[in-house]
């Protein structure tokens, strides 16, 4: 037993009998006292010398420090070990704790040291029995990093002391905000409206980011956030923030968000704005500079002049209010809309009723956000002329056809279009007549003004009636002829419209026909010349029906409208009968207007997704458009989870267009079919489908990682190093070649699902194939773990058999791709013993010659023998057939058969050791006879040893 003490070894030796002997190894090599010595510097043993008189006390503190050496340092424990503080920012500080427990019977002083950037609370500490108590630790670092520290925790005892270590590790990661996208930009906003845009604010590392503040800049711009977005972005989170855009005035918008945080290397980032507004332009003709000179005008008269209106904006103008200012002044319109790039004209009219000037003005109320009130300025002025009477009738004044005692009217239309006043005369010629009648002779016309005389017409008998009319003006007499019917047939209504009706639905109508003439109508017949246009009423010859005249009864027509396409749908129903002037067809006009929804999709063929890895996402946009002239709702339905629709469910009115995403993701390799169908009112297809196409596909990998040669013989599977560059290797004769493929987690998802194709060939001796070659497949199915073993590969290497075979191994990672493969030649040869059994032929066989005694007592000189062609036997050997050098050991026999065969049949056999060259097939070597049957004086003292040269290559 030894302990060290003040550079001394001391050395306690326990003799056989219980005898104890001290002794103190001096590490030095000098006489210098312990105390004088450094205690780092080398200890050299030179003497050892008998130290007696401190045999005691050396004995008890020998004692003493092996029992405090059991027990400091296994009752004190430190938990956690490693201690982990994380990932903190650059500059920042991280705290943990360690828990040290004490599970001895006595109080533990602990020294504590750390290194690195890692510092504890305190450098010495201690621990009561049975008790815990916790050590603080801190981490500081400025640069980014990975940092490994240790706690080193000394508990010091009689000689030296005990030491626990504990392992310290921490990150310091610099912040990084990504922003996605990094500029927004804005489509064409009409100036009044508000857009919405998201950008995300995402943060990739291990350290949360506290966000300052978020600002528009400049702040006078026309982007505005709607959301506060500041505080903490914790690690790995993310956060949207909604940006709206609305413009004040046209044209092309800029600005930038910041977002400040003091955690970001350059202490903010910058979301670039855009955007661009549409606003109406209006310019005019004349221009309100320029204004209306109407000149001179007769009082009673009116003149017209044209106002051109042009939007020169982007956006469509809204005129909300157009009046005029000053007494004979009137336009056209007192509202208006104005597309964008188009004009409109309106008419202006000037009818003064008064002499005297005009100073008047045309009010334009626009949505121009630089032009909301336009002032045009009109002038002119107004004079007294002569009178100017226009008759505004026809020649033929018709009264149409009148039932007999009715009562019809009709107007003569007398304007005075000058500037005095005058009285015109109306007459009827013959003077009065019994069936026409005018209201009044005469009639006074103010300037400017225009007077209605009513001419009424009561017919007394059947037939047309007719009558002149003479009206006196200023400018001579003109004569209109009065003419009218003083009998007639007619039904009402005359038409019939349905309205808006929706395609594929039906909207039924009971119209009331009714006979408003002076005859009775006998209907033996109804017909519809449309098939949109059902008729439920029937008439036939045997079930007539009667309309008495003057609409004293009616006949209900239940008529079912149903348009079957979009568009104005018209028809006729026909109204067949008699009365007294004999048969009448009459028609009746139905119309009716087929409104539909109707999508339309762009591009209308199949998506093609390409070839899409399993695992990911493949996203295609298409533009759905609403070409009907309804609402249209659409729901959409996946029929596979391979493909879905974003959004799921959208709305779209008339000529209203949006975009939607497909997003397409393989469940399995190869071609793959999906479609969803777009659930919606259209009115050809309820349930459009959108056909999707891809072809999944596996991640590329190295075949080379994946797979591992286990090579058997005679002993379990080990793995074998192959370099797969179709570099021969070499194994052993009686070789089991299995493969196995190894799925890593990382690659899992590459693996599973995909096939491997192994293919082996036997090879000759310039390593070109011969036979056929051998297959095998292996699948990596879901349920893999670890690695998966090809099956029924059936390969074993045999000198005499499969001596070389190159083997392939092929994958694809999805049906039809470019294959992936690799290739590795096996060859069966290598060192190795066994009994061969090979047959020899010696070239040549030299017995050396020994000295004998013959019988007589004589000695004779043994003679050396030199023989050609003794047959033999390699019975084993180690050795490697291929080596081109020196092949092998063998352990032989050789005979002289041949001579036996010629004699008395006396043979001689010799064993021996011999080294094979080239390939196995020279041997060289020496042996031993152990049997000569032959005389005496024939074995010439051969009897004892042999060299032989042998050739095998013939066997």
């Amino acid at each position: 037993m030894f302990y060290r003490h003040s550079g001394e070894l001391v050395a306690l030796f326990l003799c056989p009998r219980s005898s104890i002997h001290w002794f103190s190894l001096h590490l030095s090599n000098d006489d210098r006292p312990p105390s004088a010595r450094p205690s780092n510097e080398p200890l050299n043993p030179t003497i050892l010398r008998p130290w007696r008189h401190l045999r005691p006390l050396l004995l008890f503190l020998a004692i003493l420090g092996q029992s405090q050496a059991q027990g400091q340092g296994q009752n004190l424990q430190a938990t956690p070990d490693p201690v982990d503080f994380g990932a903190i920012r650059p500059g920042e500080s991280a705290r943990e704790s360690v828990r040290l427990t004490n599970s001895g019977s006595d109080r533990v002083e602990v020294h504590v040291e750390t290194s690195g950037p890692f510092a504890a609370a305190t450098g010495t500490l201690f621990v009561d029995a049975n008790a815990d108590t916790d050590l603080e630790l801190t981490f500081n670092a400025g640069d980014p990093g990975t940092y490994d520290g240790a706690l080193d925790l000394a508990m010091p005892k009689l000689f030296g002391s005990d030491k626990l270590h504990v392992t310290l590790t921490a990150r310091v990661e610099t912040p990084v905000l990504l922003v996605n996208p990094v500029r927004v930009a804005f489509n064409d906003v009409v100036v009044g409206a508000t857009s919405a845009l998201s950008v995300e604010l995402a943060n990739p590392t291990d350290v949360g980011i506290v966000i300052d503040a978020l600002r528009v800049e400049p702040t006078d711009a026309s982007f505005r956030l709607e959301e506060d977005g500041g505080g903490e972005l914790a690690a790995g989170a993310k956060r949207h923030l909604t940006v709206t855009f609305a413009p004040d005035s046209g044209g092309p918008h800029t600005g930038h968000i910041r977002v400040s945080s003091v955690h970001l290397p350059d202490g903010s980032v910058t979301i670039g704005l855009q955007g661009s507004g549409l606003a109406p332009e209006l310019a005019t003709s004349p221009l309100p500079q320029v204004g209306f000179r109407l000149g001179p005008h007769d009082v009673g008269t009116t003149s017209q002049r044209y106002l051109t209106l042009l939007n020169q904006g982007l956006a469509d103008l809204s005129i909300s209010s157009i009046h005029t200012i000053g007494g004979g002044l009137s336009v056209s319109d007192s509202s208006l809309s104005i597309a964008a790039g188009e004009r409109e004209d309106i008419t202006l009219s000037y009818a003064p009723r008064y002499e005297g000037p005009l100073q008047g003005q045309i009010v334009l109320l626009t949505d121009d956000p630089q032009r909301g009130e336009v002032v045009i300025p009109v002038s002119g002025s107004a004079q007294v002329g002569p009178p100017l009477v226009e008759i505004l009738n026809r020649s033929t004044i018709h009264f149409g056809a009148v039932p007999l005692g009715r009562l019809a009217r009709q107007q003569v239309l007398l304007w005075n279009r000058g500037g005095s006043p005058f009285t015109a005369q109306l007459e009827l010629e013959g003077g009065v007549h019994p069936e026409f009648e005018l209201e009044t002779g005469a009639a006074l016309l103010q300037p400017g003004e225009s007077v209605k005389v009513e001419i009424l017409f009561r017919p007394k008998e059947i037939g047309d009636r007719r009558v002149g009319l003479s009206v006196q003006t200023e400018t001579g007499t003109h004569r209109f002829e009065l003419t009218g019917t003083g009998k007639f047939l007619q039904l009402s209504p005359t038409t019939y419209d349905f309205d808006r009706v929706p395609v594929g639905e039906s909207v039924s109508a009971v119209i009331d026909l009714a006979n408003i003439g002076n005859s009775d109508f006998t209907i033996s017949r109804l017909q519809s010349t449309s098939d949109d246009f059902t008729l439920y009423t029937q008439a036939s010859q045997d079930n007539k029906f009667l309309l008495p005249a003057n609409s004293l009864r009616t006949l209900p027509l239940n008529v079912t409208f149903a348009p079957s396409t979009r568009g104005l749908s018209s028809g006729t129903m026909r109204i067949e009968g008699f009365w007294e002037e004999g048969t009448e067809t009459l028609e009746m006009l139905l119309n009716g207007t087929g409104v539909a929804a109707e999508i339309e999709l762009h591009p209308s063929g199949p998506l093609d997704m390409g070839y899409v890895v399993l695992g990911e996402v493949e996203t295609r946009s298409i533009i759905a458009t609403n070409t009907g002239d309804t609402a249209l709702r659409v729901a959409a339905n996946s029929l596979t989870q391979e493909v879905r629709l974003e959004p799921d469910a959208f709305a779209l009115q008339p000529g209203e267009s949006t975009t939607l995403k497909v997003h397409f993701s393989p469940d399995a390799l190869g071609e793959r079919f999906a479609q969803i169908l777009l659930v919606s009112n259209d009115v050809h297809d309820k349930a459009q489908p959108i056909k999707v196409r891809g072809i999944g596909a596996l991640e590329t990998i190295d075949l080379t990682q994946i797979t591992r040669v286990m090579a058997s013989r005679k002993t379990p599977p080990e793995p074998t190093s192959a370099s797969w560059n179709n570099t021969p290797l070499v194994l052993l004769d009686e070789t089991k070649v299995d493969i196995s493929f190894i799925i890593p987690d990382s690659l899992r998802q590459a693996l599973i699902g995909r096939r491997i194709d192994i293919e082996w060939v036997q090879l000759d001796e310039n390593y070109d194939p011969k036979g056929s070659a051998r297959q095998a497949t292996v699948h990596i199915y879901e349920d893999a773990e670890g690695h998966v073993l090809a099956e029924d590969l059936n390969l074993r290497l045999t000198e005499d058999g499969n001596k070389r075979v190159r083997m392939r191994l092929t994958t694809r990672s999805y049906p039809d791709a470019p294959p992936q493969t690799i290739s590795q030649i096996f060859e069966a040869g290598g060192w190795k013993f066994e009994f061969e059994a090979k047959p020899l032929v010696s070239f040549l066989t030299i017995r050396p010659g020994r000295d004998y005694t013959n019988k007589d007592g004589n000695r004779v000189k043994g003679e050396t023998e030199r023989l050609i062609g003794l047959p033999g036997i390699a019975f084993a050997g180690w050795h490697n057939a291929e080596n081109p050098s020196i092949s092998g050991a063998h352990l032989t026999a050789t005979g002289n058969v041949l001579e036996a065969l010629s004699t008395t049949n006396a043979i001689a056999v010799s064993l021996g050791v011999a080294v094979s060259l080239y390939k196995d097939r020279l041997l060289f070597g020496f042996g031993y006879d152990i049997y000569d049957s032959r005389p005496r004086a024939k074995r010439k003292g051969t009897q004892d040893y042999i060299f032989t040269f042998k050739y095998s290559a013939l066997f």
